[in-house]
C-alpha cells in the first residue's frame, strides 16, 4: 500500500511537472499595441476587434498603450514597448512626421512593424492595414454631388491635416468637388468647436450640406442648426465612421439625424489575423486596403441589422469563451485530482459520457444543418423557377411582337412603292425606320435568351473576308456619304478567309458600325483594318472612328447588358455590344475596345485561322452563304428622310413656337407638323432652349422633360422666374407619367403636360387653344396695348426690345416717378433714342404708352371692384385721386365714379 502511494506520489509529481512544462512551451509572443487615443468610439471598436480576434489567437499576448492624443507620450510608449523586447508592433501613429523615423527604427532592428489606419511617408513598414482615405473622401464628394444634382453650397468640417487620414480625406473630397464648378465649398477645422464663429458657420442658412471629417463633428453640426432652428432646416449632414451601436454613425443615419455616412473599417481583428501570420512565418499581404460604402437611407436598415447581428455574435463569442475557459480550468484540475487519486476509471466514464454527448450534440447540430440546407435549397429551386417563368414570359412576348411588327412593316413597304403615297413618303419612311429599329431590338432580345439557354446553334463555315465586310460596308456608304464621313476598308491580304457564321457575324459589325456612325461627327472618319498575323494564326480587325470617345468608366463597362454611358442614355438599349461579345466569344475569339474622350474609338476583333478551335457541332457542310437578316439590310436608325418644308417667319401674325427636344428624329418630325401653322425654332439642349427663348421671346414653346444630362424642369424654373418670359406658356413632352412629376411640372409653371406615346393632332390642338386663350386674355385685361402694325419690326433684337421695354412699364407701374429717365438708364438708351425707337415700333411715344397701361390697368381694377378710387389711383401711379380722374376722363369721357356706377347698375 505504501509503495502503491509513492509511486502514485511519483506519478502525480510527474504528471504536474510535465504539463508544468507542456505549459511553458507553448510558443507565446508579445505583441506591442500603440493607439493614438482611446476616447473615441471608433477608435474603442478598433480595440474591441482585437480583443475578440485574439480568442482566436492563444499565442499572442497583447500589450497595448494609449497615447492620450499626444505625440510625445506615444514615442515614448513605442520606445518602453521595444526594450520591454516585444516580438511585433502595431501603432496607429498620432501625426505622421513625428512618429515616422521611430517606426523606422523599429523596423530596422527587425522587429515587424503593421501601420494601422493612417499611413507614414515612408516604406520602411511590414504591412498597412486600412482604408483609402482618399477614395473615402472621393465617395463622399460624388454622394453631394449627386444629392445636389451638380448645384448647391457645402460646409467641409475637417480635422488636423497633420493626420493622414483626415488629409487625404479632405484632398480626396476636394479633387472630386473640382469636376462641379456649381457647388460651392467653404471649408472650417473642426477642432474650434468651441469657438461662436464655428457654431455660426456650421448653422449658416446657406449651407445645403455639412460634410464632416467625422460621424461625431457631423453630429455636432446637426446639434448646433437644431439649436439654432428648433423648427428645423432642409440641410444634409454626412460624416464619416459609420459604426454600429448606440449612439454611432449607423443609428444616427438611420434615425434622420445624419443623411449619410461612409463606413471607416477599423481593421482591428485582421491587424491580429496578420500579426500571427507574420509571427508563424505564414504569407500575408503587405497593403491590406479595407472596403468601403456610403451608408444612407436606402441601406442602412440592412446594414444596421446585419452590424446588430454581429455584435450578437460577437457577444455570444465573447460568452462561450469565458465559459471555455471556466471549463477548460475545470478539467485542468479535474484531471490533475484524478491523477492525484488514481482515479482513471471515473475519468474514463466522464470522457466517455463528455464524447457520446459531443456525438450526440454533433448528430442534432447535422440533423439542424441538414434540414437548413433543404429550405436554402427550396427556396433556391423556387427562385430559379420564378427567374425562368420571368425569362420565358419576356421571351414569348418578344416572340408575339414580331408578328404586329412584320404587319406594320410589309404593307409601308407596299406603300413606298406606290406612286399615289409619295405625298406621305417621309412619313412611311419614319414608320419604317423605327418599325426596323424595334425589330431588331427583339431580335437581340431572343437572341440573348437563345445564348443564355445554349440554344444558339452556329453554322459556321469558311467564308472570304473581305467581300463579306465590303457588302456591310455597302449599307453605310450612303450615309457616309450624306454625312461626309470619310468610310474605307484597309486591308493586307484580299484573299483572307476565316471560319464564321455569317448571319451572326453580320450583327456584329452591323452594331459596330451603326455606332461608330452615331458617335462621328460630320467631316469625321470611319476604317475598317484587317490585319494578318501568321506567327499566331489569327486575324486582327479593327473598327475605328473620330467620333466622341468615351471614358474610362464608360470603357470598362461598355460590354455589360443594358449598360448605356450617361451621355448616350436616349440613343439605344445598351443591347447590341454586349451581343456583339457574347457572339465573338461563340466564336472563340476576342473583342477590345480603346478610346479617348474626344478623339475616338476603336473595337477590335481577333478571331483565329483554320477550325480545329472550334467545336465539330458547329462546323456546317455547305458552302460560305448566308442570309442578311431583314434590319440589317440597311442602317434604319440612319435612313435619311426628306427635309420637311418648315414655314418661314412672316409679318402674317403667324405665332411663333420655341421646340426643345435632343432626339433629332423627333425633333425634325414635330417642327414639320408644326411648321404647317408656326414659325418653329429649334434648340437640343437646355442652355441652347433657355438663350433663344430670351433673344427671340417665341410665343409658345415645346418642351422635352428628359434631355441629356439635363432636365426639362431647368427650362421651366428659369425662364418663369425671368421677368422677360414668364408670360410665355410652356409644353412638356414626357415618358413619365406618374402624378407626381406632373404636379411639380404644373408647380413650377408648366401650362400643359402631355405623355409620351401622343397624338400630334392633340398637341397641335392644345397649342392652338393655348395661344388663342393668351390672346383673348390679353385683349381682355388689355395689358398690351394696340400698336402700329405697319410700324413694328419682325426682327428678333427689336422683338427682345419690346418685350424688355413692356416688362419694365409694368413692373413699374406703381411708381408715379417712372418715365423715360429710369427706363433708358434701365436700357442702356437716351432719352432721345428711347422716344425714337418706341415710337417706331409701338406707335406712341414712351409717356403715352406709360398713362395709357396706367388708365386700362385702373380701369380693369375698378371692373374687379376690391378697391376704392383713392387706392387705385395710388396703385396703378397717379400722385393723386384729382389728376387719375382728369386722365381718366380724357381717355375714357366720364370720371371713375360714373364709369364704376354705369357698370355696377
Amino acid at each position: 500500500m505504501r509503495s502503491i502511494i509513492i509511486w502514485l506520489g511519483i506519478f502525480c509529481f510527474g504528471f504536474l511537472f510535465g504539463c508544468q512544462a507542456e505549459q511553458e512551451q507553448e510558443k507565446k509572443f508579445k505583441v506591442g499595441f500603440s493607439q493614438p487615443i482611446m476616447k473615441d468610439a471608433w477608435r474603442q471598436a478598433m480595440f474591441n476587434e482585437m480583443q475578440r480576434q485574439l480568442i482566436f489567437h492563444d499565442e499572442i499576448e497583447l500589450i497595448f498603450k494609449d497615447g492620450d492624443s499626444q505625440t510625445s507620450i506615444q514615442i515614448a510608449q513605442i520606445l518602453q514597448m521595444v526594450e520591454d523586447g516585444i516580438d511585433l508592433l502595431i501603432v496607429s501613429p498620432n501625426e505622421a512626421a513625428p512618429l515616422q523615423p521611430i517606426i523606422e527604427s523599429v523596423f530596422e532592428q527587425g522587429i515587424p512593424v503593421i501601420i494601422l489606419d493612417r499611413r507614414i511617408n515612408s516604406s520602411k513598414y511590414t504591412a498597412y492595414i486600412g482604408a483609402d482615405n482618399k477614395l473615402i473622401g472621393n465617395a463622399g464628394g460624388k454622394y453631394i454631388a449627386r444629392l445636389l444634382n451638380g448645384r448647391g453650397k457645402v460646409l467641409e468640417v475637417y480635422e488636423s491635416l497633420k493626420i493622414t487620414a483626415f488629409s487625404d480625406r479632405h484632398f480626396g473630397f476636394r479633387e472630386v468637388m473640382v469636376a462641379h464648378p456649381q457647388i460651392q465649398i467653404d471649408s472650417v477645422k473642426a477642432i474650434a468647436k468651441g469657438e461662436s464663429k464655428y457654431r455660426e458657420l456650421i448653422a449658416n442658412e446657406q449651407y445645403d450640406v455639412v460634410f464632416a471629417a467625422t460621424d461625431v463633428a457631423a453630429k455636432f453640426a446637426y446639434d448646433v442648426a437644431q439649436e439654432a432652428y428648433p423648427e428645423g432646416r432642409n440641410k444634409y449632414y454626412i460624416g464619416i465612421d459609420a459604426l454600429p451601436g448606440t449612439g454611432n454613425g449607423l443609428e444616427m443615419v438611420e434615425n434622420g439625424i445624419l443623411t449619410a455616412s461612409i463606413i471607416y473599417p477599423t481593421g482591428g481583428d485582421l491587424s491580429i489575423d496578420i500579426a500571427s501570420r507574420i509571427l508563424n512565418g505564414e504569407p500575408y499581404e503587405k497593403e491590406n486596403i479595407l472596403q468601403t460604402l456610403v451608408v444612407d437611407s436606402t441601406n442602412v436598415k440592412i446594414i444596421q441589422t446585419q452590424a446588430r447581428k454581429i455584435l450578437d455574435q460577437q457577444t455570444d463569442i465573447l460568452s462561450l469563451s469565458d465559459k471555455l475557459g471556466v471549463i477548460q480550468r475545470v478539467f485542468k484540475t479535474q484531471r490533475t485530482l484524478t491523477y492525484l487519486f488514481a482515479l482513471t476509471m471515473v475519468i474514463s466514464i466522464i470522457m466517455t459520457a463528455s464524447v457520446l454527448k459531443s456525438l450526440v450534440e454533433k448528430r442534432r447540430i447535422n440533423n439542424e444543418l441538414q434540414s437548413k440546407n433543404e429550405q436554402i435549397t427550396q427556396y433556391a429551386q423556387q427562385a430559379e423557377e420564378a427567374t425562368q417563368a420571368k425569362f420565358r414570359f419576356f421571351t414569348n412576348i418578344s416572340h408575339e411582337f414580331r408578328t404586329p411588327l412584320t404587319l406594320i412593316k410589309a404593307p409601308v413597304d407596299e406603300l413606298l412603292e406606290r406612286k399615289e403615297a409619295s405625298l406621305f413618303k417621309k412619313d412611311l419612311k419614319l414608320i419604317r425606320k423605327n418599325t426596323l429599329r424595334l425589330l431588331r431590338l427583339v431580335n437581340q432580345i431572343m437572341d440573348f435568351r437563345k445564348i443564355d439557354n445554349s440554344k444558339m446553334n452556329l453554322r459556321i463555315n469558311e467564308q472570304p473576308l473581305i467581300p463579306f465586310l465590303k457588302e456591310i460596308m455597302d449599307s453605310f456608304e450612303k450615309l457616309a456619304g450624306d454625312k461626309q464621313i470619310t468610310f474605307k476598308l484597309i486591308h493586307d491580304n484580299d484573299q483572307v478567309k476565316l471560319w464564321f457564321d455569317g448571319n451572326m457575324m453580320d450583327k456584329v459589325f452591323f452594331n459596330l458600325l451603326s455606332n461608330a456612325f452615331k458617335f462621328t461627327n460630320k467631316g469625321g472618319s470611319i476604317f475598317i483594318r484587317v490585319e494578318t498575323n501568321q506567327l499566331s494564326d489569327e486575324v486582327r480587325i479593327s473598327v475605328d472612328d473620330t467620333g466622341n470617345g468615351m471614358t474610362e468608366e464608360q470603357v470598362t463597362h461598355i460590354f455589360d447588358r443594358f449598360y448605356q454611358g450617361d451621355q448616350y442614355r436616349s440613343l439605344g438599349t445598351g443591347l447590341g455590344l454586349a451581343l456583339s461579345k457574347e457572339i465573338i466569344d461563340l466564336h472563340k475569339g476576342s473583342i477590345e475596345v480603346e478610346s479617348i474622350p474626344n478623339k475616338g474609338t476603336r473595337f477590335v476583333i481577333k478571331l483565329k485561322t483554320g477550325k480545329d478551335h472550334l467545336d465539330e457541332s458547329m462546323l456546317a457542310l455547305e458552302e460560305g452563304l448566308y442570309l442578311r437578316s431583314d434590319e440589317s439590310l440597311f442602317p434604319a436608325d440612319y435612313e435619311s428622310t426628306e427635309e420637311p418644308l418648315i414655314r418661314e417667319k412672316s409679318e402674317d401674325g403667324s405665332g411663333s413656337i420655341l421646340l426643345i427636344e435632343d432626339n433629332d428624329e423627333l425633333r425634325a418630325y414635330l417642327k414639320g407638323r408644326l411648321g404647317r401653322d408656326y414659325f418653329v425654332m429649334e434648340a437640343n439642349n437646355v442652355a441652347e432652349g433657355i438663350e433663344m427663348a430670351m433673344n427671340e421671346v417665341p410665343d409658345l414653346i415645346v418642351c422635352d422633360l428628359m434631355l441629356k444630362h439635363e432636365s426639362g424642369y431647368e427650362v421651366i424654373r428659369a425662364l418663369k422666374e425671368d421677368l422677360r418670359s414668364s408670360h410665355i406658356p410652356i409644353v412638356i413632352l414626357t415618358a413619365k407619367s406618374s402624378t407626381e412629376e406632373k404636379i411639380k411640372g404644373i408647380r413650377l409653371g408648366a401650362d400643359d403636360y402631355i405623355t409620351k406615346p401622343f397624338d400630334v393632332a392633340i398637341l397641335c390642338e392644345r397649342i392652338h387653344t393655348l395661344l388663342a386663350n393668351r390672346q383673348k386674355l390679353r385683349e381682355h385685361f388689355l395689358h398690351e396695348l394696340p400698336v402700329d402694325q405697319k410700324g413694328v419690326s419682325n426682327s428678333r433684337i427689336d422683338k427682345k426690345f419690346v418685350s424688355e421695354f413692356t416688362a419694365l412699364v409694368e413692373a413699374n407701374l406703381a411708381d408715379a416717378g417712372f418715365g423715360v429717365n429710369e427706363i433708358g438708364h434701365e436700357l442702356g438708351l437716351s432719352r432721345m433714342q428711347l422716344y425714337r425707337k418706341v415710337k417706331a415700333l409701338l406707335g406712341y411715344s414712351v409717356n403715352d404708352y406709360i398713362s395709357n397701361v396706367r388708365l386700362k390697368k385702373a380701369k380693369h381694377l375698378i371692373l374687379e371692384g376690391e378697391h376704392n378710387i383713392s387706392e387705385i389711383a395710388h396703385i396703378v401711379g397717379f400722385s393723386t385721386a384729382s389728376y387719375f380722374s382728369t386722365a381718366f376722363k380724357n381717355q375714357f369721357g366720364m370720371t371713375p365714379s360714373e364709369f364704376k356706377s354705369n357698370h355696377e347698375s
